[in-house]
This record gives structure tokens, C-alpha cells and sequence, in this order.
């Protein structure tokens, strides 16, 4: 069967049965954002993601800022789970006739947001490729607690660490033909957005979390993984998002429908709360999907099928 007929979420889910005799057990089940192992009294968290650039480099990006989107993607996992980042390596793919420039621009965004979270660039690879630039990130992690996808309950509050919905700007500028260049300082925080590393100073209160990378997909991913629905009354967008709206005559229905990339972290406390002020995203309750002032919500971004 061809790929775009399954989705990514097929294809993982097969895949996943083919790894699991390989999988290390631990906290952090199959599915879940990184993996990890211990060692002594550590868990050592493993993530990598990656992008190509025919299907996630808008013509309006540099080449700059697509290495520094795809490694915040892989780092913002490992932070979900509880992990300080330590250390990322690299592999890049470039067509043999494209200009050197490219690769230098590319290593020098994964470089800086490396540096700027006080990891490390542990090195890399680079390899020919035909027809297309993509980037593999991969990032080395510890932690002596881990955060798990699973144990999520109904009755638990979901809570979000900003934001959301700036992800979506430039791809309704991307479909709708807009000039970008009005947009400049909301695109740089998109694409420079730098990993929720403030998240660390609480993890030790978290009981259940993940990043959406993937926008509410993320979010369905995690309510399977447990079995449970969400209710939610407000999307918790930014004021930049309602404004960008309301200029460009879009719906705020847009912003929900192509989150993506948004960096950051969906998760639940333990008993006592949190003293700091987190945006309350939606309310865990028995039964599955995602409710939206009363109205499912069954769309979201996947690989092989894109937005639906």
C-alpha cells in the first residue's frame, strides 16, 4: 500500500512493531518523544528528527534558519522528557551542482542554537543527495527523572508552557501567495525560536509530557497512548495570531487547523500545582479524540499526508 494512502501515524505504528524486540524497557514507552537507557543512576535520552527541504523550507526561509528549525525539533523532545540536552551530531544531504554557501548556512544555524543552550556540536556527516537538502539532527540527553508520555487520567488539567499558533503564519502566507515581508519579526520567532530549556526548573512537578511538533496531532498521539479524550474550551493563541488575522481576513480556525513546529510542551502536574503562570490548554476526560468547544477535531499534520 502507497504511503500517502496510510499516513505517518500507520507507517510509525508498523514500524514500532518491527523495533520493539530491540527496544530498551524502561519509563518511556514505545511512541513516546525520545527514547532512553540507563547508566548507573542516569537515564541517557536518544532523539533524532530530521527534515528535507522540499517539504519544509518555505522559499522565504534561509537556508540558515532550516538548520536551526530541525534542531530545535529533535532538542525540544529530549527537554519534554526531563532531559538537560548535552550534545547534538548531524547529517546533512546536498545535490553535488548546488553552492557550497548552502551547507555552510545549514551547519551554522544547527551550530548557533546549539551553542545557545550551552550543548555541544559533537560533529557529523555530510552526503550527496539527488534533487533535494536534508538535515538529520540528533541529540544526547540525561536526566535522573524521566517524564513519560503515559499516566495521563481524567480529571487531569493539560497545561501548555506559552503560546500557540505562530507556526501557522507562514504557512497561510505560503497558501494564500502574501508577501512575508510585513511578517519579518513574527516569521524570526517562529523559525529562531529557541527550546523551552525553562521547562527543566519544573520538570521535577510533571507527571505527564510531550512537545507538539505536530500541532494537535501531537496532542491525539498522547491521549492514544492513554487511552483518554480532551476537552478544550479556548486554543490558547498568541495575540500575534489575532492580529496577523485579522489583517490578512483568515479565520483563527486556520491557526488551530496548521499548528506545527510550535516547540513547545503539553503536560500535567502532580498534586499541589504549579505556582507559575502556564496556559491551561484542555481538561483529560474519559473516552478519545478531541473536543473543541463541543465540535471533534479530527485534523492535524502528518508525513505522507500533510495537512487533513
Amino acid at each position: 500500500m502507497k504511503l500517502s494512502s496510510l499516513g505517518e501515524r500507520v507507517v510509525i505504528s508498523n514500524i514500532l512493531k518491527i523495533i520493539s524486540k530491540a527496544f530498551p524497557e524502561g519509563q518511556l514507552p514505545l511512541g513516546d518523544d525520545a527514547a532512553a537507557f540507563k547508566l548507573g543512576d542516569v537515564w541517557i535520552i536518544l532523539k533524532i528528527d530530521g527534515s528535507s527541504a522540499n517539504m519544509s523550507k518555505y522559499e522565504f526561509m534561509s537556508w540558515y534558519d532550516f538548520g536551526w528549525r530541525v534542531t530545535a525539533t529533535a532538542i525540544t523532545d529530549v527537554i519534554a522528557k526531563g532531559g538537560r540536552p548535552l550534545g547534538i551530531v548531524s547529517s546533512i544531504g546536498i545535490p553535488k551542482d548546488m553552492d557550497e554557501g548552502v551547507v555552510y548556512e545549514v551547519v551554522g544555524g544547527v551550530t548557533d542554537l546549539t551553542s545557545s543552550i550551552n550543548a555541544y556540536v559533537l560533529g557529523g556527516d555530510i552526503n550527496e543527495s539527488v534533487g533535494d537538502v536534508w538535515v538529520d539532527v540528533a541529540v544526547v540527553g540525561v536526566t535522573s527523572r524521566l517524564i513519560p508520555a503515559l499516566g495521563l487520567k481524567p480529571g487531569d488539567e493539560l497545561l501548555v508552557d506559552g503560546c500557540l499558533g505562530l507556526s501557522a503564519i507562514p504557512y497561510i502566507i505560503y497558501i494564500n501567495k502574501l508577501d512575508p515581508t510585513p511578517w519579518t519579526d513574527i516569521l524570526m520567532k517562529v523559525w529562531r525560536v529557541k527550546p523551552p530549556v525553562e521547562f527543566l526548573s519544573i520538570s521535577d512537578r510533571v507527571r505527564v509530557a510531550t512537545d507538539v511538533s505536530d500541532g494537535l496531532t501531537s496532542v491525539s498521539r498522547l491521549l492514544e497512548l492513554n487511552n483518554v479524550g480532551l476537552l478544550i474550551d479556548e486554543i490558547p493563541l498568541c495575540d500575534e495570531c489575532l492580529e496577523f488575522a485579522e489583517e490578512v481576513k483568515v479565520g483563527v480556525k486556520d491557526f488551530i487547523k496548521f499548528l506545527g513546529e510550535e516547540f513547545r510542551i503539553v503536560f500535567t502536574v502532580g498534586e499541589g500545582g504549579l505556582s507559575s503562570n502556564y496556559l491551561h490548554l484542555g481538561t483529560v476526560v474519559s473516552g478519545s479524540g478531541i473536543l473543541l468547544k463541543g465540535e471533534k477535531v479530527d485534523f492535524g499534520w502528518e508525513y505522507f499526508r500533510g495537512f487533513h
